[in-house]
């Protein structure tokens, strides 16, 4: 068993030390394999969702993921068994591959099934004779509909304790039964994605304003992802209670949305007349 800590332990810091300079300013995380109790039967189930958390916490530009042959290496040499299911095994884990936090989890629901949209469409156009114009509407609206639920629990392995916990679902539709589940599971990482965004508060300022280019002194260091919608706010009167102030109220102005993303700023266009945002307002996630 100490040989096998040895061989974790030099793992681990191979990990650590492939992550390139910017990367190592992230929080690690080691997401571990999702045990599938939804009862579908379609095979990799778990994988597949396991798979693109993976890559939506990476995408996010928040974390850096332990990346799955590494992963795979640990899980060799420790010998570690129903990973999905004792919590207190994958914390271990997380450890042994140098993360910080590990994300554990069950599909607990995944059904694909005929889209309605589909089928109201097909009959409407039969009724009123429309039937090429009905091939043609049919070839934009996909014939099935996913949805999967995922419970997780994101945990800090330096103190053991569940820093979020909850559940996630994804709804998609797809050309075939293959596309629909596949799109399902990419919008339950996008969502659950939203709800790593907590553990880190956003807020960001308008640094210029060129044209219809806003920029903002924030990019994908901070974990912003290009095409995110944020809202521009200004801080209005303080509120005071006692002498005191407790807050200061912010006007919501408009939505913006990020068109080019660097390490350190974005720029973002909003439709419309830009003379509502100033230099200098606050700029926070929607």
């Amino acid at each position: 068993m100490f040989i096998k800590k040895i061989i974790a332990a030099i793992i681990a810091v191979a990990v650590i030390c492939s992550l390139n300079f910017c990367e190592a300013a992230k929080k690690i995380v080691a997401v571990m394999p999702l045990e599938n109790v939804s009862g579908y039967s379609e095979e990799k189930v778990a994988e597949i969702m396991t798979e693109q958390l993976i890559v939506a916490i990476h995408s996010s530009g928040a974390y850096t993921v332990v990346e799955r042959p590494q992963m795979g290496a640990v899980l060799r040499e420790q010998g570690f068994q129903n990973i999905a299911v004792d919590p207190s095994q994958a914390v271990e884990l997380g450890k042994l591959s140098g993360a910080q936090y590990t994300m554990v989890g069950k599909v607990t629901m995944a059904v694909v099934e005929n889209n309605p949209t589909s089928s109201a469409v097909a009959q409407i156009t039969s009724i009123f004779g429309l039937g090429d114009i009905g091939e043609m509407a049919g070839q934009y609206v996909h014939k099935y509909k996913g949805k999967i639920g995922l419970e997780f629990r994101f945990v800090d392995n330096t103190t053991g304790e569940i820093v979020i916990a909850g559940t996630v679902e994804g709804n998609k539709s797809g050309s075939s039964v293959s596309d629909a589940f596949n799109n399902a599971c990419k919008n339950a990482a996008e969502n659950f994605v939203r709800e790593l965004d907590s553990l880190n508060p956003f807020r960001a300022t308008v640094a210029e304003i060129y044209g219809a280019d806003i920029y903002i002194d924030k990019g994908s260091e901070a974990g912003l992802r290009l095409g995110e919608i944020l809202t521009v706010a200004r801080e209005g009167t303080p509120i005071v209670v006692n002498g005191k102030i407790v807050a200061v109220r912010q006007n919501e102005l408009c939505k913006i949305k990020i068109v080019e993303l660097n390490p350190d700023y974005a720029v973002c266009r909003l439709e419309g007349n830009t003379s509502v945002i100033h230099k200098g307002d606050i700029v926070k996630r929607s």
